[in-house]
């Protein structure tokens, strides 16, 4: 008589494989997530600096002067509808702090627009 089924060999292959499968899988998959998040920050990032941009279009007599720096926190730029309010850091999932700034820097009529945490 023929017993259908599988050996206690056959099982233990095949966990086996499964096992080396998900160990080869598994990183890639949060290794693309990080790089999502990664990606999802630095968007973020330029959005503020964007917005910066633009208070500084509409404030133009706050521009630094040669040599010199100015600033601009996000909690301005967000009171100013520059950015939106909830702008979230996919990073901690949290709002940007108001107290984080955009420093700009002027170097020969050429601004230069750095995030600051």
């Amino acid at each position: 008589m023929k017993q259908k089924g599988f050996t206690l060999i056959e099982l233990l292959a095949t966990l086996t494989i499964l096992a080396i499968l998900a160990v080869i899988v598994f990183p890639n998959v949060f290794g693309a997530i990080n790089r999502s998040n990664e990606s999802a920050y630095e968007q973020q990032v330029n959005s503020i600096i964007n917005g910066a941009r633009n208070y500084y279009a509409d404030h133009a007599l706050l521009l630094p002067e040669d040599g010199a720096t100015a600033t601009v926190t996000v909690g301005e730029l967000k009171n100013g509808n520059y950015i939106d309010k909830k702008i979230e850091n996919p990073k901690t999932g949290e709002t940007f702090s108001d107290d984080s700034y955009v420093q700009v820097k002027n170097t020969n009529e050429n601004y230069k627009y750095t995030y600051h945490e």
